[in-house]
């Protein structure tokens, strides 16, 4: 039993250290937002982000999570009126800071902040 107790107080701090880090922080952008571009709701599986928002005739994003805390995605309104990319950091009060953009620019468009307005469980059909 002591010979086995070294590795387990190893594995556990790394388990510690990683559970910790930053970059592994687990994070879930489900929800109703309010933005400089109308209302936006997201739904996250996994580090795969869909959602659809209100502005210009409405419209509909597909993104995915990556680098922990950073949502890149891809949007696109009907009938051919644009579409583009776009990224947002995700932030620890559940806010999205980011821009989008036209084509394949993730700016050229200005800047894209989402605030939480409810999180899944709160969202009224």
């Amino acid at each position: 039993m002591l010979r086995a107790l070294p590795f387990v107080l190893v594995a556990a701090v790394a388990a510690v250290a990683t559970a910790s880090s930053p970059s592994r922080l687990r994070v879930n952008v489900t929800g109703t937002y309010t933005s400089n571009w109308d209302q936006v709701k997201l739904v996250q599986e996994g580090t795969r982000v869909t959602g659809t928002y209100v502005c210009c005739g409405g419209g509909t994003i597909t993104g995915r999570i990556v680098e922990g805390r950073v949502l890149k995605f891809h949007w696109s309104e009907p009938r051919g009126a644009g579409e583009g990319e776009g990224v947002w950091t995700i932030e620890q009060n559940g806010r999205l800071d980011g821009t989008w953009g036209h084509g394949q620019s993730e700016s050229d468009g200005g800047p894209w902040t989402l605030v939480l307005k409810a999180k899944a469980g709160q969202i009224a059909n």
